[in-house]
């Protein structure tokens, strides 16, 4: 749940991105930091694409609701097997989360293998699916080995979940899942 400090009139949203290795969530962030931060901290966000980092973090204002200043914090969970242990401390507080699947054919299985995983671990967690504001991004719809959008929602979103086609390395379509996902925790927030 949205952590609210009074003193501070803050309210912090965690969103955490999933996906399989390789899905484009470093792109992802890389590409919603130069959109959102550019002016202000123009070069500072470097990775080396041979080192994956523990977790990624990048803080979004949201604007106000009422009187109070609403923030986006985004995540990305390790993708390493060593780090399982630090997952549900990661899950703690979720508002909702976005996961990344691969477009490309030759990552089906493991777009899958890694969805089941992750409602797996949602669930374990105490986290109902239902009502958890989520956003799934078919990335790598630039890629000549990139599967149909039909195929995709078929084989991956049969219930019909809110659904963005990217191009993370080109920043197509991050910052509207950014938008899309945090519209869906305002809408939450706003329910009484």
């Amino acid at each position: 749940m949205a952590f609210t400090n009074l003193e501070t009139k803050e309210i912090n949203c965690k969103v955490l991105y999933f996906g399989p290795k390789g899905a484009g969530k470093t792109a992802n962030f890389a590409s919603i930091f130069q959109q959102s931060q550019t002016k202000l901290h123009q070069g500072r966000f470097e990775l080396d694409a041979d080192e994956q980092p523990f977790f990624e973090f990048i803080p979004i204002s949201l604007g106000h609701l009422k009187e109070f200043h609403v923030k986006l914090h985004l995540y990305t969970l390790p993708a390493n097997p060593l780090y399982e242990t630090v997952h549900s401390v990661m899950l703690k507080g979720l508002d909702g989360f976005v996961f990344v699947f691969d477009s490309r054919l030759s990552s089906m299985r493991e777009n899958l293998k890694n969805w089941l995983e992750t409602k797996e671990l949602l669930s374990r967690e105490g986290y109902n699916m239902l009502t958890l504001p989520r956003v799934l991004q078919y990335n790598k719809r630039d890629h000549p080995e990139a599967v149909s959008l039909d195929v995709l929602r078929h084989e991956l979103n049969p219930g019909g979940t809110t659904d963005i086609e990217s191009s993370a390395i080109n920043s197509v379509g991050t910052m509207e899942t950014v938008h899309q996902v945090a519209q869906k925790i305002l809408d939450q927030l706003a329910q009484p």
